[in-house]
């Protein structure tokens, strides 16, 4: 009678730390600062993500981030005066795939949308929309059983240029534009099973 105890005590010892392993939250929102390396620039901004997960390695997310750069217009157009102001809008939807530990979440995705670019000048201004394509992944270290710190998330993000007018004149096709971007944040979970 003695041992069956003994051996029901052990396997719920050992039953409780694979509970554990098998609880995910239910969804996850992230916010932080981004930079995106274009055309040997730094454009520095923020990102924004939500993430629904159906399973402990799986589940949908949205991504939101918006980059900016200014220019002298000299840099431009030699001797011309004022600022250019460039900003670029990502909106990106796809599948996650994590890898999930008790300190730590190591995720890749491949997301696909839109981004909306915008250059204004003087009161000027265009702001054509292109298809965008990104791939990459990151590393999120646990701080607590609903938050986490995403030391890094790094992705190729590629942007389809497409011919666009600009006051009758019709600009040409520009093909893809390709820029490395590097986030970091703070990670809130909610709910998990």
């Amino acid at each position: 009678m003695r041992k069956v105890g003994l051996l029901l005590l052990l396997t719920v010892l050992l039953a409780v730390p694979a509970m554990g392993q098998n609880e995910y939250p239910k969804a996850e929102v992230f916010g932080g600062f981004s930079y995106a390396r274009s055309q040997q620039e730094n454009w520095p901004g923020w990102t924004a993500s939500g993430a629904v997960n159906f399973h402990k390695n799986a589940g949908i997310v949205g991504e939101f981030a918006a980059n900016y750069k200014s220019f002298p217009a000299s840099y431009f157009v030699t001797g011309a005066p004022g600022e250019v102001k460039l900003r670029s809008y990502h909106y990106l939807f796809g599948p996650r795939f994590s890898f999930r530990s008790e300190r730590a979440t190591v995720f890749a995705h491949a997301l696909f949308g839109g981004t909306r670019f915008g250059l204004s000048y003087e009161g000027f201004g265009i702001g054509p929309n292109f298809l965008s394509m990104a791939y990459g992944g990151g590393v999120d270290v646990n701080v607590g059983k609903h938050a986490a710190i995403r030391v890094a998330q790094v992705d190729l993000v590629m942007d389809r240029w497409t011919s666009f007018s600009v006051g009758g004149v019709q600009i040409p096709a520009a093909g893809w534009q390709r820029s490395f971007v590097y986030s970091a944040g703070v990670v809130f979970k909610v709910g998990g099973k």
